[in-house]
């Protein structure tokens, strides 16, 4: 056995090393040979855009190739947005999407109907301060430097706005005071809300979250001249 080994030495060495080789190069290439599965964008999707099931696909790509924060299927991505532009066969990854509101914003959200408005207010007309996103409040605009009789209907009448959804509260971020607060509401109220706001003194009521079924969808009260 020991002469075998000393006469065909070099012979072993040699087939060690061809093994070796083999090996180091299988490991270095294989992550080319093998496929991974990303996810695609099967058409243009612009910016803000809601992707659908149809806007992407599937395909395999070498597993060395792909991005680590790609989609290996579809799933994740129903109800995400594009924050940007994407071509046809990009890969789609995960700073290319936003899956909530808070991060693409309220318009896409909004029903064709619907607006948002900003309502400058106090802690002092605000409950004092005491409001959160999510909360239904009351707005109450009275006119400024009117003079008012309640009773028997005379004197001018404020505008009430009932039932607004509260989407956002605006503080001063080095006080932290109240500034105002963002509601959700019809495009005829929201349009009542922004003609008011300079002319008007601003009383923000905190309401019930049944408020809008109790009252209905009935239009809101305005005031009117004398």
């Amino acid at each position: 056995m020991r002469t075998f080994f000393r006469k065909h030495r070099l012979l072993i060495i040699s087939g060690l090393l061809g093994i070796s080789a083999a090996a180091i190069s299988h490991a270095a290439v294989s992550p080319y040979v093998v496929a991974s599965p990303v996810v695609v964008a099967a058409r243009e999707i612009r910016a803000y855009e809601p992707i659908t099931e149809g806007d992407v696909k599937i395909v395999e790509l070498p597993k060395k190739a792909v991005p680590k924060d790609h989609f290996a299927d579809t799933g994740p991505l129903r109800g995400a947005y594009a924050l940007s532009r994407i071509l046809p066969g990009q890969i789609i990854m995960s700073g290319h999407v936003a899956r909530g509101k808070g991060e693409i914003g309220l318009s896409v959200e909004l029903e064709w109907d619907m607006r948002c408005v900003f309502v400058p207010a106090g802690e002092e007309r605000a409950v004092g301060g005491l409001i959160k996103r999510g909360e239904m409040v009351d707005l109450v605009f009275t006119p400024k430097g009117a003079s008012y009789v309640h009773s028997a209907g005379a004197g001018q009448s404020p505008l009430v706005v009932r039932g607004l959804p509260v989407v956002e509260v605006c503080r001063n971020p080095s006080s932290g005071d109240l500034l105002g607060i963002v509601v959700l509401a019809r495009r005829a109220e929201a349009e009542e809300i922004a003609g008011s706001i300079e002319t008007c003194a601003v009383s923000v009521l905190l309401a019930p979250r049944e408020v809008r079924e109790q009252y209905g969808e009935t239009e809101p009260e305005v005031w009117l001249p004398w």
